[in-house]
């Protein structure tokens, strides 16, 4: 009667979860099961731990591993647990007869791995006061794991598809088919349509979508009637200077003096320079359009302007116009070279064009603390209120003067100033009269011009008054 009244009270809890130890896939589930110190093994010691006798204690471990084994074979699961029985001396009472005479060796306390009989188990060794119990897993495939998985959940599905997946599948089907439909009138578009799409999504999440497709077409359409307005207009600038060389080129071969002669070259040779500068602001502007910008080098900003304006001197002195410098000795900037020098070409060269004799030019480079700005100032003739938001745009030329050019410089000077991150301006010149150009640059992220000195002013140019 004792013996049968501590079978009865053993917990089956841990039976059951034995056997769930063998589903597991990894050792971290063994370890959920067991525990960090065998939590399941523990309890089966536990509930042997007050017997006494070593009979008793050897039938209730082989009743539980037998229940145990059972439950593995009624499951199909491949392998048996095996179970040892030891006393306080070391003496085996029990081994689950699975294991044949094989010999396991775990570590006290600890989950470990062994083998026997070509299998590999997993194993707990635990002690108390009278018995020391061994408790041998048997690792799994994965693939049976899966196999074992699949076959039970096959027969699920087959009878849930019907009740959930299909009407999953009919509700995403339906809510994905006004995305198909702006699928397909995309793709229906040709290469040269650039119109909205007209769609109205019925659900919200459309909305976004569509609204940014057709903004991205509206920006498409700007950019295509930009391109050909500047095609148009470029090639109605090149007619001019074209049409002159033809003339010229005539003239030159049918003159009977040398009078014509020389006056047919002197004609050509403005022509061909006109073409040519013309030609070189197209390029510049086509590069600043279509090119992405290369990484800014940090650069002595004023050395580079006092280089490029020692160039510029020599048109200054012929036209008699004062060209003067103030900057800092030395001023540290990144930014783009190429595109800081066309901003100074063009400002001081659209100033030399325009300013008359015994005029002045003033160009000023200062630091600020987001970035640095380049001034030119002149005293010409102005610009009128009304044009100024005028002329920066594309092949634009201001009434009341007789200048040559095409209306490209300024703006070339504001896709200069946007690819270095910056803007310009255009306000009085000196003394109320003229113009000054004003040209903010950023400073890139996380960083500040560095002037190293204090600035001081330079005459590069005195007109012959």
């Amino acid at each position: 009667m004792v013996f049968f009244k501590r079978v009865h009270a053993l917990d089956h809890a841990p039976i059951r979860l034995l056997v769930g130890i063998d589903q597991a896939i990894d050792l971290n589930h063994l370890h959920g099961c067991f525990g960090r110190r065998g939590r399941c093994c523990g309890r089966l010691l536990g509930s042997i731990a007050p017997i006494d006798n070593p009979g008793e204690a050897r039938a209730v471990i082989a009743s539980t591993a037998t229940l145990i084994n059972n439950g593995y074979r009624s499951n199909h699961v491949p392998g048996a647990v095996l179970m040892e029985l030891r006393d306080a001396h070391g003496t085996r009472l029990f081994f689950s007869p699975e294991g044949s005479q094989a010999s396991l060796r775990g570590i006290p306390e600890q989950i470990s791995g062994g083998a026997a009989n070509g299998q590999r188990f997993r194993l707990y060794q635990g002690r108390a006061t009278r018995w020391s119990l061994m408790v041998a897993s048997p690792e799994l495939s994965t693939w049976w794991v899966l196999r074992s998985m699949l076959g039970d959940l096959t027969i699920d599905m087959l009878i849930a598809f019907p009740f959930v997946l299909l009407p999953i599948w009919l509700a995403v089907a339906r809510g994905l088919r006004p995305l198909q439909q702006l699928s397909k009138r995309i793709a229906a578009k040709g290469p040269d349509d650039l119109a909205a799409l007209g769609f109205d999504p019925k659900y919200a999440e459309l909305q976004p979508l569509t609204a940014a497709l057709d903004h991205l077409l509206a920006q498409l359409r700007k950019r295509l009637a930009r391109e050909h307005g500047f095609v148009q207009d470029a090639a109605h600038e090149l007619r001019t200077p074209l049409a002159v060389i033809s003339a010229q080129a005539h003239v030159l071969v049918m003159a009977s003096d040398l009078t014509q002669r020389l006056e047919a070259e002197r004609r050509m040779d403005q022509a061909i320079a006109r073409a040519s500068h013309l030609v070189d602001q197209l390029l510049t502007l086509a590069q600043f359009d279509n090119q992405d910008a290369p990484a800014p080098s940090e650069l002595d900003v004023a050395q580079l302007l006092r280089r490029e304006l020692a160039l510029l001197a020599p048109t200054a002195i012929a036209r008699h116009i004062d060209l003067s410098l103030e900057a800092p000795d030395a001023l540290m900037h990144m930014l783009d070279a190429q595109a800081f020098l066309s901003i100074v070409d063009n400002l001081v060269n659209n100033a030399l064009a325009y300013v008359p004799k015994n005029g002045q030019v003033r160009v000023a480079l200062k630091a600020q603390r987001s970035g640095l700005s380049l001034s030119v100032a002149d005293d010409g003739p102005g610009i009128a209120p009304e044009q100024r938001t005028l002329v920066f745009e594309r092949f634009y030329r201001g009434s009341g003067h007789d200048a040559p050019g095409a209306g490209l410089g300024l703006a070339i000077v504001r896709e200069a100033a946007a690819r270095l991150h910056g803007s310009v301006s255009l306000g009085d010149g000196i003394d109320g009269k003229g113009c000054t150009f004003t040209v903010v640059i950023m400073a890139p992220h996380g960083s500040a011009p560095v002037s190293t000195k204090r600035s001081r002013s330079a005459i590069l140019a005195v007109s012959h008054r």
